[in-house]
């Protein structure tokens, strides 16, 4: 929280404004305090399950500790909003229950420090928070961080890139760091030619898209911006979908293993196909062929990315609804998402190779019931374990977030008749769980979680979380035999 403490005093803001972080953190520095008297009486290894734990109860603590400031402010009113706000940002959702007045006076009243705190949550969230602690503190002989890595980190396989864990997330970090100062500084070059991409704003949305998490200063999010700040925002929301891993990789000069990298070929190829389509279909709803493009390149950035920003309303704008198949093809990316060892949500493009490949071997050994087929990616056999592993993980997946869309349809008094539709709460739902931010409907590009009961907001909000975590964390807290010492 110093982040945005110092942002307060940078803008002179109110002793109200500077208190609602000094308190939070006062109080964590107590528990911390506190809990550190407590030393275990003797086995001290982590193993899977302590990992799972650990990462679970951290990212609930911290989005409870983290909605303070938004109370204690006095911008928001109500715990279960302020509690969907920040975890929406530490998950890089990006979903907003704020309305567009309350984002309004935070800008004009003095509450930038608000803004800055929840867009910062984007960033430490993108990488991963505890990712970042394994970047600072000893390194444990046993390599017992790496569970924690492993329930933290997004993609059906996790590991180390190089020997030691610190190091790896070091490089991790390091590589993540520079390519946001990047952004910051294309984007205040942009300035030249945007009077509306301010510092703050640079900071802002260069947090949102290193943490592929969408937050922006106003409810318009990125209509108000020049094409030239639309065009970098794009750019990087594309950038940082990709493997961390390739970067690292580009850095050592290994290209080999990154031209035979099967999931950026894919990735790389839904993009290309998504943007033709939908620009070919929208051109003659905007001005000139330019518009239509921009439109369409930056929404499958956005939404691939799982990152929510927009430059149009593709719901309900001006120019209209767009076309079937184009909304159709945005459902299939707020599914599918960006690669493993991003920043980004969603299913993941790995996951959707290794499906589609093993329903590929169970055709064939359904028609030749002696053939042997192994399943592989990147030229190297799979090991079955991950290939079941990303079945169960598909199957638990549609499992959630049809459950929850038919939680958050139970009660909803403040939404109007015209807004409570299935397309609404099932987009509601899936963009929770990919961790994307606008959905159709009522939720979409031009519309939020505001009206949501407070009910719904704490479903919602689980899913979210559970979402970033890639659901088995969360699940694990549930299961008897997590708390058995026998496990």
């Amino acid at each position: 929280m110093l982040v945005p403490l110092i942002t307060a005093f940078c803008y002179l803001e109110s002793i109200k404004n500077i208190i609602s972080y000094l308190i939070p953190m006062a109080g964590l520095f107590l528990v911390g305090g506190f809990l550190g008297y407590f030393k275990p009486a003797k086995d001290t290894r982590m193993g899977a399950r302590e990992g799972y734990v650990i990462v679970s109860l951290s990212w609930l603590l911290m989005s409870l500790f983290g909605c303070l400031p938004f109370l204690i402010s006095g911008y928001v009113k109500d715990f279960f909003t302020a509690f969907f706000e920040i975890s929406s940002g530490f998950t890089t959702t990006g979903a907003s229950a704020l309305t567009s007045e309350q984002l309004s006076n935070m800008l004009n009243e003095g509450g930038h420090s608000l803004l800055m705190w929840r867009s910062f949550s984007h960033w430490i969230g993108g990488m991963g928070i505890l990712v970042f602690i394994l970047a600072i503190i000893l390194e444990s002989k046993d390599g017992s961080a790496l569970h924690v890595l492993r329930a933290e980190s997004p993609g059906p396989q996790v590991g180390k890139i190089t020997s030691k864990m610190k190091m790896s997330s070091r490089i991790l970090y390091l590589i993540y760091i520079s390519m946001t100062l990047l952004e910051i500084a294309a984007l205040n070059i942009c300035h030249i030619f945007d009077k509306n991409m301010t510092f703050f704003d640079s900071l802002i949305m260069s947090f949102g898209t290193a943490g592929t998490g969408g937050f922006a200063t106003t409810a318009l999010s990125c209509a108000l911006y020049a094409p030239c700040s639309q065009y970098v925002i794009a750019i990087f929301m594309l950038l940082f979908s990709i493997n961390f891993s390739i970067y690292y990789w580009l850095l050592i000069k290994n290209f080999k293993d990154i031209l035979h990298n099967e999931e950026l070929r894919f990735f790389i190829a839904i993009v290309i196909i998504s943007v033709l389509i939908i620009t070919i279909q929208i051109v003659n709803l905007y001005s000139n062929t330019e518009e239509a493009f921009r439109h369409a390149f930056f929404t499958v950035a956005s939404i691939v990315s799982t990152t929510g920003y927009a430059t149009t309303d593709y719901w309900s704008g001006v120019q209209g609804q767009w076309p079937i198949l184009s909304l159709t093809i945005i459902l299939i990316l707020m599914f599918s998402g960006a690669c493993a060892g991003s920043t980004a949500g969603g299913l993941k493009q790995s996951r959707m190779l290794i499906l589609g490949k093993y329903s590929g071997t169970k055709i064939k050994t359904m028609v030749s019931p002696r053939r042997v087929e192994v399943i592989r990616l990147d030229g190297k056999p799979l090991d079955n374990k991950v290939v079941e592993s990303t079945v169960a993980f598909f199957v638990l997946y549609i499992m959630v977030f049809v459950g929850c869309a038919l939680l958050i349809s139970i009660w909803n008094p403040e939404m109007s008749s015209t807004d409570k539709t299935p397309i609404t709460m099932f987009s509601a739902s899936l963009s929770c769980i990919s961790n994307i931010g606008p959905g159709l409907g009522a939720v979409g590009p031009a519309g939020g979680f505001a009206n949501f009961s407070w009910f719904s907001k704490l479903v919602l909000t689980f899913e979210m979380i559970a979402g970033r975590l890639e659901l088995y964390p969360i699940f694990v807290l549930f299961a008897p035999i997590t708390w058995k010492r026998s496990a």
